[in-house]
């Protein structure tokens, strides 16, 4: 029955990948920095799915800590699958336990259940318990639910042959919880993918031995999948060698040759930092290196750490954008509609118009020739078109932001909240609005045209700038890693595995030039109650040593 199935065109067929697809029972998988991972899970939906290994009408369900993870997965999956793509559900952990609970909440007391049309809050301060619900809250009634009525979980284990896990060394004591309680007494196959060098979420209550729990709880085997198809051959070589660092600090493993594209740069001030980096990056990109392939990363912090850089970056022409706060924005569903229709208004794009037509078929439950496609796409287009020639007489920020919320009326805010449940919530749904309507302003302001505005308001002609910890999934030509001092790594030690796994996500993200800056000296750091601007390198000592002496990368330090 499988003899027919064969890789997607453009996958390279090693022994590794075909195994680890072939695999049949649950497994762990540990995968390298580049190594593929959304790629194997969509080949491995392909196999599932279209050799009937995962038989209509089984589906997979894919489990996620991250959004952006879940909706890059899912486009991969609908890619490679096509139809049949439409049985694999992705989600994040809590959209998936939110789920269980607004379908089974009624077998809680009435007095622990949760109000109809209860609203999400993001801090557990503001939660009560009724209206008011954290995702902590929705955690713990999803296990309490299935421990009430062990049934439930019997629901989930008939729906679903095979339930993928991405970024598993993320996963919370909570979530694993749960993952157990519906699948671990049935013959549901699991597939826990992750990188055990990239678990930089501990401080959200992720499990530390969730890998070993895994191999225990679910008599699972170990993979592996190293493969870096991601960074040129010298970064490759940088990272197998940190690999190592992570693993112990006194390893004495060297690369084989001194790249020439990973430096440390050590300024006296973040004004003569910012000057030299944007020199750098000036000369980058006149040589051809889209504004788009760089990437300044933080450990902490990011507005702040790049302040000044940001700054001169703006005073030079070069458009950047920190992405800490908008990534999550850009990635709703409601930020997609936004996007496209900012970027409709302003800018012949066939493109965006395509993707709005599809996210637009998505929320109508229509699909590409459906009969109800022509009628539902000329309706909005002729509205489209209307508002679009009100935009051309009176262009500014207040009339796209009326036009896109009238054209969002139009559509229907009841269907957002049927297709998507976390728009149930007004206070969610203001929020992210307040978030997109900012940004437009911004971006409109920060640009010479509205066809720019809309390019940079998806970050598509900017430099990005973001947190480590939001970079995961991406990459970049070329990474600036900016701020590796002491008061950016203050838990920093030896034993501090999650603050080397930061690092080395960091590194990850670069395909061809790696940049650590530092600086001696950061004013933001010092204020009423205390200086702490003098930089610190006690604590990450031990990182530069290792990055110098064993990754041979080329120090240059600028004069006091």
């Amino acid at each position: 029955m499988t003899s027919g199935w064969a890789l997607s065109e453009g996958v390279e067929p090693t022994d590794e990948l075909l195994d680890l697809i072939k695999e049949v029972s649950s497994v762990s998988i540990l995968a390298g920095a580049g190594a593929g991972k959304t790629e194997f899970l969509a080949q491995k939906a392909n196999y599932l799915l279209q050799t009937g290994i995962c038989p209509w009408p089984k589906r997979i369900l894919c489990l996620s800590t991250k959004k952006e993870a879940q909706v890059n997965i899912k486009e991969r999956i609908m890619k490679r699958c096509g139809a049949t793509g439409n049985r694999f559900d992705s989600y994040t952990f809590d959209a998936f336990c939110k789920s269980i609970v607004d379908r089974f909440k009624n077998v809680l007391p009435v007095k622990d259940r949760p109000d109809k049309g209860y609203d999400i809050e993001f801090e557990q301060k503001n939660s009560n318990g009724k209206d008011k619900i954290s995702f902590n809250d929705i955690r713990t009634l999803a296990i309490r639910i299935i421990k009430t009525r062990p049934d439930i979980a019997k629901i989930f284990s008939i729906s679903y042959s095979h339930v993928f896990v991405d970024e598993f060394q993320d996963t919370r004591f909570d979530q694993y919880e749960l993952l157990k309680l519906l699948f671990q007494k049935n013959n549901t196959v699991i597939n826990a993918v992750g990188d055990i060098n990239q678990s930089i979420m501990l401080w959200a209550d992720a499990s530390p031995t969730v890998f070993k729990d895994f191999r225990k709880d679910f008599s699972a085997k170990d993979k592996f999948l190293l493969k870096n198809y991601r960074s040129s051959k010298e970064i490759q070589d940088v990272l197998t060698c940190f690999v190592n660092f992570i693993q112990s600090s006194n390893s004495s493993m060297t690369v084989n040759k001194k790249p020439m594209n990973c430096s440390i740069h050590v300024y006296n001030n973040e004004y003569e930092e910012a000057d030299n980096l944007v020199q750098k990056l000036n000369d980058m990109i006149d040589s051809g290196v889209n504004e788009k392939d760089i990437c300044v990363l933080t450990k902490q912090q990011s507005s702040l750490y790049t302040s000044v850089l940001r700054d001169k970056l703006t005073q030079v022409g070069i458009n950047n954008l920190d992405m800490t706060e908008l990534q999550d924005a850009l990635k709703e569903p409601l930020g997609k509609f936004f996007a496209c229709l900012f970027r409709i208004y302003t800018d012949k794009s066939h493109s965006s118009y395509n993707e709005f037509c599809e996210l637009y078929l998505e929320l109508n439950n229509v699909d590409r020739g459906d009969e109800q496609e022509s009628k539902l796409i000329n309706k909005i287009s002729d509205l489209i078109s209307t508002y679009k020639l009100e935009i051309d007489e009176a262009p500014g920020a207040d009339c796209i932001l009326s036009k896109i919320n009238k054209t969002l009326k139009f559509i229907g805010w009841s269907k957002f909240i049927s297709k998507w449940g976390q728009y149930k919530s007004k206070s969610f749904r203001d929020k992210l609005w307040d978030k997109l309507e900012s940004h437009l302003r911004y971006t409109i302001d920060i640009t010479s045209s509205l066809a720019e505005a809309s390019k940079m308001f998806v970050a598509e002609n900017c430099i990005h700038i973001m947190n480590i910890h939001k970079s995961k999934g991406l990459e970049y030509k070329v990474v600036i890693f900016l701020g590796v001092e002491d008061q950016a790594f203050w838990k920093y030690s030896s034993e501090n595995f999650e603050d080397k796994c930061a690092i080395y996500v960091a590194l990850s993200r670069a395909k061809q030039e790696i940049i650590i800056s530092t600086s001696r000296h950061r004013g933001f750091r010092c204020n009423a109650r205390r200086d702490d601007s003098i930089s610190n390198y006690k604590k990450v000592k031990e990182i530069y040593d290792f990055l110098l002496k064993s990754c041979l990368f080329t120090l240059t330090k600028y004069e006091k």
